[in-house]
């Protein structure tokens, strides 16, 4: 295992904490619903706003699956970086409403991630196997 790969976790973990927090402190939230419902200049009402637009396109999920295809068919640390980054963009897609496309964007990239940490393995097991041993 790699060691920054604990710290990457836990900072997923926490890009989705804070998706799930937009989405119920200020979508769902009735307070914000009241208050955005009129025309105002509100700086939150404009984020909800635009929040709304990329939900409703669905912006987030395409990203996360735009990187994540690519990623799976290209090998070494190019083919890892877009995996990650297809993470990043597919958990607030999880948690913003486009679940239908965001969950093939996390497991394409998951099985880019994990298939890439196999066959380093397989391969560093077949290369000492086929060493003679002294």
């Amino acid at each position: 295992m790699h060691s920054k790969l604990p710290l990457k976790l836990f900072a997923l973990l926490c890009w989705l904490g804070l998706g799930y927090a937009l989405r119920f402190y200020l979508m769902e939230n009735l307070r914000w619903v009241d208050i955005c419902g009129g025309v105002t200049t509100n700086p939150a009402c404009a984020l909800r706003a635009g929040v709304g637009v990329t939900i409703h396109f669905q912006v987030l999920a395409w990203i996360a699956i735009i990187t994540a295809v690519p990623a799976f068919f290209i090998a070494g640390k190019l083919g890892r970086t877009l995996a990650w980054i297809s993470l990043v963009f597919a958990l607030p897609a999880l948690t913003l409403y486009t679940v239908t496309l965001a969950v093939f964007a996390l497991l394409i990239a998951g099985l880019r991630l994990v298939r890439n940490e196999r066959h380093n393995a397989s391969a560093n097991n077949a290369d000492t196997a086929a060493q003679p041993s002294a």
